[in-house]
């Protein structure tokens, strides 16, 4: 890609191409994304989301990489991206409009609402579905369910196999690439 492109996507999607730390060091750009993308989501674009009138909540739980698990309160008429980002989770997304796959967990108790979603299959095969792997940036739930979430933005819809929860939702530590003093991991390297 050349550099004027790239500029250009990073004006469009400042949260691609600029991670912060939250406190305790960790790796934390779903928050920035989140606020960045508050003005303009994808989603309002291409995948209109459908103003539902649906009273209570529920409890979404997320899993993710060495053992975390997170239950989350979500209102029915809110989707599960959304809740888990405003809980202060670190969830992958991109696009919020159900398109790029960024967003894919598995579902693994419960059910939830994907139909927002003009071309579900696009993005994820019926096969996929089955198997319980939802979009969050556009799926509600219809009841208390648990979600498995990943760290490698999309996981290869169709080409790999699931991995498990490997999602870092509470976040992780990271080292500076220009740290004044180096860590005990980079001094080893």
């Amino acid at each position: 890609m050349q550099l004027a492109s790239m500029q250009s996507l990073a004006g469009s999607f400042p949260c691609m191409f600029a991670p912060t730390q939250n406190r305790g060091g960790r790796a934390s750009t779903s928050r920035q994304c989140a606020q960045a993308f508050q003005q303009k989501d994808c989603r309002d674009m291409v995948n209109v989301p459908k103003q539902v009138e649906v009273e209570g909540s529920v409890i979404v739980t997320f899993r993710g990489a060495e053992g975390s698990e997170v239950a989350v309160e979500c209102p029915k008429d809110t989707y599960i991206l959304d809740a888990g980002l405003d809980a202060g989770l670190e969830l992958p997304f991109t696009c919020r409009g159900g398109i790029c796959g960024a967003c894919v967990g598995k579902i693994t108790s419960g059910s939830v609402d994907q139909t927002d979603v003009a071309d579900l299959e696009f993005t994820v095969s019926e096969e996929e579905q089955a198997e319980g792997m939802a979009l969050l940036c556009m799926a509600r739930p219809l009841e208390d369910c648990t979600v498995e979430t990943q760290s490698d933005w999309g996981y290869s819809l169709g080409v790999g196999e699931w991995k498990g929860a490997t999602g870092h939702i509470l976040g992780r530590n990271i080292d500076p690439l220009m740290a004044d003093e180096p860590t005990e991991e980079a001094a080893k390297q």
